[in-house]
């Protein structure tokens, strides 16, 4: 199984995964990691190599970063350099995202993954009034 890391600002990955688990139950292999108002960045981005090492069981890490280009995602770049765990970065996460993942991840491997969560984030964009028109034409 692949497993999913949430790289985030304050608590929201943890929220994100609690969300998860009241739509799909207990979620295994998955962790969260936030970055707090006076946190280490160098503790941050080393602690982010560990737990990428850590959850991998053979099958790589799919890892969600919140922002591209915020100490979250630079951390998961920053961890490239310093082991070899294959695993792939997304950023802009969101619950569409996470769902595909933990959901699709022990019938894919880590490139189908990525790729599927990828695509539900882009397609779990909508506008209600858009939608509606649309159901009503």
């Amino acid at each position: 199984m692949i497993a999913v890391l949430l790289l985030t600002h304050e608590d929201f990955g943890k929220a994100m995964l609690k969300s998860a688990e009241l739509v799909l139950g207990t979620v295994e292999k998955a962790k969260t990691m936030g970055l707090h108002r006076g946190d280490d960045i160098g503790g941050f981005c080393s602690d982010v190599g560990a737990v990428i090492n850590e959850l991998n069981q053979g099958e790589g890490v799919l890892v969600f970063a919140d922002l591209f280009g915020a100490s979250p995602y630079n951390a998961a770049a920053i961890a490239s350099s310093k082991i070899s765990v294959p695993y792939k970065c997304i950023t802009g996460l969101s619950f569409p995202m996470l769902l595909e993942a933990l959901t699709m991840r022990s019938s894919c491997n880590l490139a189908e993954l990525t790729k599927h969560c990828m695509e539900a984030g882009k397609n779990g964009i909508k506008e209600l009034f858009e939608e509606l028109s649309s159901t009503k034409a």
